[in-house]
This record gives structure tokens, sequence and C-alpha cells, in this order.
């Protein structure tokens, strides 16, 4: 059976596709199309030929590829009509789910900054790596989005 990383294949799937399922379903809010672009991923990485340094660098490189296959899918003839954010996303925990409708009133690069730097405790420097950014654009987007979540929240209660 392949390793990556000192990881077995199915490890690699039972470890990391929370993870890459929510930050697919925040880019492109549809389940199902989260569900294809992480089977993606997954293929990429089955055709990757570098090794990878460590398990850090591996998940790095998972949601680095999970942002650019959610890229690929909003340029390609795919996209179609979102479907609304329903119990069918079980998996996100409940404090998660009371401000995931907020979130998803963002743009695809707010959402993805919001959640590397919330959910995934990325620093700054790591999303702008990941993200392919300036540092600075990063630390800019997040405190514009903190504004925007707050004005967003306020008008909702």
């Amino acid at each position: 059976m392949k390793t990556i990383a000192g990881l077995h294949v199915h490890e690699i799937v039972q470890t990391y596709s929370d993870t890459l399922i929510r930050i697919a379903v925040q880019q492109t809010k549809n389940m199902s199309e989260a569900e294809d672009i992480v089977q993606e991923v997954y293929m990429t990485l089955m055709r990757q030929k570098k090794p990878f340094e460590s398990k850090e660098h591996l998940k790095a490189w998972l949601i680095k590829v999970t942002f650019n296959k959610c890229r690929d899918y909003f340029r390609s003839s795919r996209v179609k009509k979102t479907i609304p954010i329903t119990e069918e996303m079980n998996f996100i925990a409940k404090e998660e789910q009371i401000v995931l409708p907020e979130i998803f009133q963002l743009d695809e690069k707010e959402r993805a900054v919001v959640y590397l730097h919330y959910y995934e405790g990325y620093t700054t420097a790591e999303i702008a790596n990941l993200l392919e950014m300036n540092v600075n654009t990063v630390g800019s987007k997040l405190r514009r989005v903190r504004t925007k979540l707050k004005t967003i929240l306020e008008e909702g209660s």
C-alpha cells in the first residue's frame, strides 16, 4: 500500500477529509461539488511525484490544492446554481454553523482567509503562502472581514 509522508493513503483520507470538505463547501456552497473537488485533490495527490517533508507539509499541500481546485471549479462550465445550506452539512460543528451563513456572504478570497485563520489556525504568513498572496494583503483582508462580519452579525441580531 502506498505511503505518503509516512501515512498510508487511507490514513490521509481519514485525517484530512473533514478539513478539505469544509474548505470546498465553504468555497463552492455546494456539498456535491465539494465532494467532487476533494476526490480530485486525492487523485492529484496519488499522481504527486515529489515527496513531502512532513505531515504539516502534506496538510498545507492538500489545502492549497483544494483551494486551487475550487478556483478551477468557478472557472469551469460545471458551476451551477448553488444549493442552500442544509442539515446535510451536519459534519460542521454547531458553533461553526452559527456563523457559517454569514461567512457565505463574503467573497471567495475572504472566506478562504477567514477559514484558514480561524478554523485551521494558520498565521497570516502561512495563509499568504497557501493562497499565493502578499502577507500584507492577507492581514488587511482579515481586518476588513472582521469589520464586515461584525456589521453582518449586528444587522442580523
